[in-house]
């Protein structure tokens, strides 16, 4: 039988896993969107090297 404190630990460990979860996934979008910036910049570069 499960107790208040085993109750309040597993959902305390239930949201630090939900936490670094939520923390992993905003940093993969994070690098996502600089590598489009930076695929971006390179093709606007180019395109203004071949305008000079």
């Amino acid at each position: 039988m499960l107790t208040a404190p085993d109750v309040a630990r597993e959902i305390g460990v239930s949201r630090r896993a939900e936490a670094r979860e939520s923390v992993l996934l905003a940093a993969a979008r994070l690098a996502n969107r600089e590598r489009r910036i930076h695929r971006r910049r390179q093709r606007l570069e180019g395109y203004l090297a071949g305008q000079r």
